[in-house]
């Protein structure tokens, strides 16, 4: 029989000591330990890496291809609170040195989780910050002064202001829902909107932030393939622009997501000053990180903002592509000159 595994080891799990409570323990409900035997390998170099495991009693080693014992790792250690081994592909073997169990998180929940969450708890006066354009203002010449849409080709640019749709929505209607599934990104035309959270621990929606004309919302769920981390609703009646998620995605965040190879990353630190930002959790960042990375977490980027130097470049990375990839768009729309770096190249690495 696997060993018991309680709710307070599960949480000290890195990064799942990260998500929201609420998070955690929906994910502690579904990971099952899993039995292992003595001699069992738990996955092989070469494999694809398509969940997070963490072993949770026994010991095992992790090997090179020819066999040979690289590190032990034993339950409860300090190491065992990381995932093992996490790259993509797998570099190194794991094979049980006894009987042992283990959890398996899907990679893809964890990070949708982790990008969900640190994108939904800013501070009203992060998340209201920018000078709003007047309600008189053209919504066309508000969109052509955002930064973002700045840097969509011409071609791209004629077709978004095609594709884009006027919705009239009346006083107190709400437009996006948390825990909807993203399926727009909206600009306001006309009319204010109030932006809530629901949390576990408040009786009532949390008041995060004003939203005027010329402001944006819901780029955050179309990015990370994920679901609405609040709601949007309508103070005024108002005019809202909206354009859909694919039409999003090829259109607007592609045209602004720049991406970068490692060695185009290294070439534009030494030549151009550039910064390398790791936008995941600390505790990922602290286990391994690339060297002269700067740790600002997806959580505390918008607070962060105003204190980076706009005349320079930036890298931003983490070990799948979704919180960077937010991180860019977040910094693209304030003005940055940002990159992504390829995190498939990375975790090759």
């Amino acid at each position: 029989m696997p060993e018991a595994f309680c709710f307070e080891e599960f949480t000290a799990l890195v990064p799942i000591s990260g998500l929201r409570p609420e998070n955690q323990r929906d994910l502690f409900k579904q990971s099952q330990p899993r039995p292992q035997r003595s001699g069992d390998f738990l996955f092989r170099a070469g494999d694809a890496n398509t969940e997070s495991l963490y072993l949770i009693s026994g010991e095992i080693a992790l090997e090179d291809e020819d066999g040979k014992v690289l590190k032990r790792i034993t339950a409860h250690s300090e190491a065992a609170k990381h995932r093992l081994a996490h790259q993509i592909p797998r570099s190194v073997s794991a094979r049980c040195l006894g009987p042992a169990s283990v959890i398996g998180i899907d990679n893809s929940l964890l990070d949708v989780l982790l990008t969900w969450d640190q994108t939904g708890s800013f501070e009203v006066q992060e998340l209201s910050a920018g000078t709003a354009a007047t309600d008189t203002d053209d919504w066309m010449t508000r969109l052509l002064q955002l930064p973002a849409f700045q840097m969509i080709p011409p071609g791209n640019l004629q077709t978004l202001f095609m594709r884009l749709e006027s919705i009239e929505f009346p006083a107190s209607h709400p437009v996006v829902q948390q825990g909807d599934v993203g399926d727009y990104f909206y600009v306001i035309d006309r009319g204010h909107c109030l932006v809530t959270r629901e949390s576990p621990t408040h009786p009532k929606p949390i008041r995060l932030a004003e939203l005027g004309p010329g402001m944006s919302f819901g780029e955050e769920a179309l990015i990370a393939d994920t679901v609405r981390n609040a709601t949007v609703t309508m103070m005024s009646a108002g005019t809202l622009l909206r354009l859909s998620k694919d039409d999003f995605r090829s259109l607007l965040h592609q045209s602004m997501t720049r991406q970068i190879s490692k060695a185009d990353a290294d070439e534009m630190v030494a030549s151009s000053d550039a910064e390398l930002i790791d936008v995941r959790l600390p505790s990922e960042y602290q286990l391994q990180h690339i060297a002269g990375a700067r740790n600002l977490p997806l959580y505390l980027l918008r607070m962060k903002l105003a204190g980076l130097p706009q005349n320079k470049p930036y890298v931003v990375y983490c070990d799948s592509g979704r919180r960077s990839s937010v991180a860019a768009f977040i910094m693209t729309q304030k003005g940055f000159d940002v990159r992504v770096l390829d995190s498939q190249e990375l975790n090759r690495r």
